[in-house]
């Protein structure tokens, strides 16, 4: 009984848990949508048509060598970017977290209440497909 116990442990340890590989998941599908294929629904804030899914992908501006990003139209994304203090566009300092990060790709508004340059796309997206983004960017 004792070495079954034991053998139980080891094997929980070993093993990823379920919310480890959901985690997992989220990045990958979080990467997929931030990388474009996996497509997203945008248009230009104040605009009542959809752009063509090619268009609004994320790394074609927010990706360190992407060909846009020489323009400085876009900062690269990543964990220090979001998660850390910083003064944005003239506003006062702030951070993101999931829900204000999500607010800002569907309205264009920053945690400072300043508004994103209107070049970036307003999105459509799930709460699920957010936080995967959210995931991706910030693990």
């Amino acid at each position: 009984m004792k070495f079954l116990a034991v053998a139980l442990c080891l094997l929980s340890v070993a093993l990823p848990s379920s919310g480890q590989s959901r985690d997992s998941s989220a990045r990958k599908q979080g990467e997929s949508l931030f990388t474009g294929r996996r497509p997203l629904a945008g248009k230009i804030r104040g605009h009542q048509n959809r752009l063509p899914p090619e268009v609004v992908v994320c790394a074609h501006c927010h990706l360190q060598g992407a060909p846009d990003a020489g323009a400085a139209v876009a900062p690269v994304i990543d964990r220090a970017l979001l998660l850390e203090q910083r003064e944005r566009r003239g506003g006062p300092p702030s951070a993101y977290d999931l829900s204000s990060f999500c607010k800002l790709l569907r309205t264009g508004v920053d945690p400072a209440y300043v508004l994103t340059n209107r070049v970036m796309p307003i999105y459509e997206l799930s709460d699920a497909a957010c936080a995967s983004l959210w995931d991706y960017l910030t693990k």
